[in-house]
């Protein structure tokens, strides 16, 4: 069971996706989903892992090629630097957790200007989103019970390792139709518009 906050800006600490939340890479893995799995969306690592040689070694190449290429030209995602402003000025400790490699986190991070938090947690380390065991192992980084964090994410595994992991989760590319969307506690149609919720509701003390 979750328990589920008055509001995201109750959280004691926050757990936040890469992609799509702080750094905008424009991954597109669609061509090797085409090539690999059918099109269909699957876990993509694990899914390469579970590939015949030599299947294998080129897909999980393909998927650090895409995104290497991404974080490139990353750019920060509208309300990202406002996001972590906030999160600054209220004294709210924060982490990241993604499934890319930790090369492609910290290149992006340099082209977005963004700091990373000492918790970066990539898929280099001993879980992966949507396993709950990642978002322990960044609550005991950052000091913090589990159950005071909350994850923030734009995709599926974000919403399922906060499902797994018993805290409330927020997405922020809300989207008519997806069917994972039920899965988040509080939704919203970007990032820059939670940023905006957030201080609306809690207004860090100067």
């Amino acid at each position: 069971m979750v328990y589920k906050l008055p509001h995201p800006a109750e959280a004691v600490a926050f757990l936040l996706d890469w992609d799509g939340v702080l750094a905008d890479t424009r991954l597109n893995f669609a061509p090797m989903r085409e090539r690999y799995f059918g099109g269909n969306i699957v876990p993509l690592f694990e899914a390469a892992g579970a590939l015949p040689e030599p299947d294998r070694s080129e897909a999980l190449a393909e998927i650090r090629r895409v995104e290497i290429e991404g974080a490139e030209t990353a750019t920060p995602m509208d309300g990202a630097k406002e996001l972590i402003t906030w999160l600054t000025e209220a004294n709210i400790p924060w982490a990241v957790i993604s499934r890319n490699c930790l090369d492609s986190i910290v290149l992006a991070a340099e082209r977005c200007s963004i700091t990373l938090p000492p918790v970066t947690l990539s898929r280099e380390s001993p879980y992966a989103k949507p396993d709950p065991r990642v978002l322990e192992l960044a609550a005991e980084r950052l000091g913090v019970p589990l159950g005071g964090c909350i994850m923030v994410g734009d995709f599926v595994y974000d919403l399922q390792a906060a499902k797994n992991a018993g805290i409330p989760s927020v997405l922020v590319r809300k989207k008519t139709g997806a069917e994972w969307e039920s899965l988040a506690d509080y939704a919203y149609t970007t990032v820059k518009e939670f940023a905006e919720d957030l201080r609306r509701v809690r207004v860090p003390l100067k």
